[in-house]
């Protein structure tokens, strides 16, 4: 009698831009890492540059990363044929699948049901990262969002510190009005104390469409070699148009030694040091509603620091 075929088991982290989908991949992986398993990570970027691939790279788990475009609508042959090609080569696996926050969950989910259909891996849970900080300010994404959040099998309310109680509770009856099974968490930095999260079965049904979310949305790098200004960096960040959604990246700053990882969302932004060994390439990269770039990119150039001889 053969050898029963060992089957994958993939989860879909979602999400929107600065949600905190990055942090919960660390916190998991960190986890399963210490169990002396090694996880599998399908990352996608919406632009041409992977940050977070850089940022969740582990030399104790493999990353394939997808950059270029969004895996729900125009790089679903990708996502697909990546899945296929971890299935294969280590069946048994656990797969983390995680989307740009641009993505609809459904179009991931139809992206690699040819995988699931064949039996060689099973969906284990679909989790939703939502930014209680953010709540309900997300205007035009507000559909995408939804869609989101109706997909999901677990929930992270994310952020918590960041809003009032008050707040919290309006959230909670808002999503049970778009999900009614899903296990709600509430979290802060993406960490959170169920191992449970990891030992589900998805009660998702197939979704049987999926709409094309990347077109409204552009992303732009700048590559930049030389130090800024913190201070100016900082003020330039405080400034940012509500067009430019999201925003990470790599820096040096004038009178600090090392890289500085930024990040930015919805105008709240962080400059923290980047404490691992190699080093990432100098840029950040935006993504944004359609928006003229000139007067970014200008007031962006007067953050270098001045050189003084």
């Amino acid at each position: 009698m053969p050898e029963q075929t060992k089957v994958s088991k993939v989860f879909i982290i979602s999400g929107f831009l600065g949600s905190g989908k990055t942090s919960l991949l660390k916190h998991l992986l960190d986890r399963e890492i210490k169990h002396n398993r090694r996880p599998y990570v399908i990352m996608s970027e919406f632009g041409d540059i992977d940050i977070d691939g850089l940022l969740a790279s582990d030399y104790r788990i493999e990353l394939k990363s997808i950059v270029g475009g969004c895996v729900c609508c125009d790089l679903r042959d990708e996502l697909a044929l990546a899945l296929q090609e971890v299935v294969e080569r280590q069946p048994g696996s656990t797969v983390f699948i995680e989307s740009t926050g641009i993505a609809d969950p459904a179009g991931i989910i139809l992206a690699i049901l040819p995988v699931i259909q064949s039996g060689a891996a099973i969906i284990g849970n679909v989790i939703t990262v939502y930014d209680a900080s953010r709540h309900p300010l997300l205007g035009q994404d507000r559909e995408l969002v939804k869609n989101q959040l109706a997909l999901a099998d677990t929930i992270l309310i994310n952020k918590t510190d960041l809003a009032l109680n008050s707040k919290i509770k309006d959230i909670i009856a808002a999503i049970r009005e778009l999900n009614t099974r899903a296990e709600l968490i509430t979290t802060r930095y993406g960490i959170i104390e169920d191992a449970g999260i990891l030992n589900r079965k998805s009660g998702l049904k197939i979704p049987s469409s999926a709409g094309a979310t990347s077109g409204s949305f552009r992303s732009f790098g700048f590559e930049i070699e030389s130090a800024l200004s913190r201070k100016k960096l900082e003020k330039w960040l405080k400034t940012l148009p509500e067009s430019v959604v999201r925003l990470k990246g790599f820096v040096k700053l004038d009178n600090h030694n090392g890289v500085f990882e930024v990040q930015s969302a919805y105008g709240q932004f962080s400059i923290t040091p980047f404490d691992r060994p190699e080093e990432p390439p100098l840029m950040l990269v935006l993504i944004t509603h359609p928006i003229r770039m000139d007067g970014l990119v200008r007031r962006l150039q007067n953050c270098v620091a001045e050189v003084t001889n």
